[in-house]
């Protein structure tokens, strides 16, 4: 039997590690009938758990009680042989049946100095990772930094299992937006790691405007666009589906130069729309990327500015978008999924 525990969707509204959940359950209940999940009442404000449509009595639902704590529970379960308990979010089992299974995606707190909050929730990561039968890690620079924060962790315990992209995304034969043919397209959070404001102030001596997609602007966000990019900005609130891929398939180019990235979805869904991607040539990024890619090796104006010179030219830009199509066929939800049963099936196989 496989528990799989939903936490996420109730940690959650949205987000990465939501997305990545949701596609491993989709592509798994084709696979096996044993499969049942643990999810809290308030999953359904997840955006990702709206659109999954599972049958009732796959659900072992639980009441959205405990609050903060719930997150660090280790949820019951009653089973008296031996069975699969994957967290989507650090939490194990106590079952002594349990074969505890945790995904690890990154280790973006320990980039920085942490606060309190983050220390905690760091070492209560650290903990059901400890406690964890099989640690998988969503790339192999995931996996180098597990090995460097928990030095004690049993390397033959890690399996590394990439991430998918959404079939969602496709080259479309016209162009949906010509209006955006001049846009750069900055995607998602805007942490200071993600360099946003990197990105805005490259810009502002260029004939490029700038279409940011994401959370609401704030008013110092605000403030530097209209110092620097006064008319040439444009913002659409968390665009999804086919309407990204009508975005990716419009602008000149994605930049993605973040300073730290467990995996980096957004670079595949550009390269699988047929769009451009400058990114930085640093974490899990040239692992994902592929060849022939427009990396850059610094937040850097003058190096950045080139990339995009760089793919003005047709023959270049055709290269790069022809390349990168390719490489994103490497990944694939199903593909994760199949590698993710794999495991299970390996880890209830009696050891001899």
């Amino acid at each position: 039997m496989i528990y799989l525990d939903n936490i996420i969707f109730s940690l959650q509204k949205a987000g990465g590690i939501s997305a990545v959940w949701a596609n491993l359950i989709e592509n798994l209940i084709s696979r096996t009938q044993d499969l049942r999940m643990i999810e809290y009442e308030d999953a359904y404000g997840n955006f990702f758990r709206q659109n999954l449509n599972l049958q009732p009595d796959l659900i072992i639902r639980k009441p959205a009680t405990g609050g903060i704590l719930r997150e660090f529970m280790s949820p019951r379960v009653v089973c008296d042989s031996p069975f699969i308990f994957h967290s989507s979010y650090f939490r194990t089992c106590p079952n002594p049946n349990a074969i505890n299974v945790n995904t690890v995606h990154d280790f973006i707190y320990e980039q920085g100095k942490m606060t309190l909050k983050q220390k905690i929730r760091t070492g209560l990561d650290y903990r059901a990772i400890r406690k964890s039968d099989a640690i998988v890690c969503v790339s192999e620079n995931t996996k180098l930094d597990l090995l460097k924060f928990l030095p004690d962790i049993d390397e033959s315990k890690i399996r590394v299992i990439h991430n998918g992209v959404s079939e969602d995304f496709v080259r479309l034969p016209e162009i949906p937006y010509p209006e955006y043919g001049n846009h750069v397209l900055f995607l998602g959070g805007r942490q200071s790691y993600k360099n946003f404001s990197f990105v805005v102030k490259s810009l502002k001596d260029t004939d490029f405007s700038l279409l940011i997609c994401g959370s609401p602007l704030s008013k110092a966000e605000t403030e530097m666009l209209e110092s620097n990019l006064r008319g040439r900005y444009r913002h659409i609130l968390f665009p999804v589906g086919s309407e990204l891929n009508r975005i990716y398939n419009s602008v000149f180019a994605l930049a993605y130069p973040s300073s730290y990235e467990g995996f980096g979805i957004p670079v595949l869904e550009a390269q699988r729309a047929g769009c451009p991607v400058i990114a930085m040539n640093i974490s899990s990024i040239p692992e994902i990327i592929g060849e022939d890619a427009l990396l850059i090796s610094s937040p850097d104006k003058d190096e950045f500015l080139a990339r995009l010179s760089e793919i003005k030219n047709p023959q270049r830009r055709h290269s790069v978008v022809e390349t990168g199509l390719d490489n994103a066929k490497r990944f694939s939800w199903k593909r994760m999924a199949d590698e993710y049963y794999s495991l299970y099936i390996n880890l209830l196989r009696p050891q001899s």
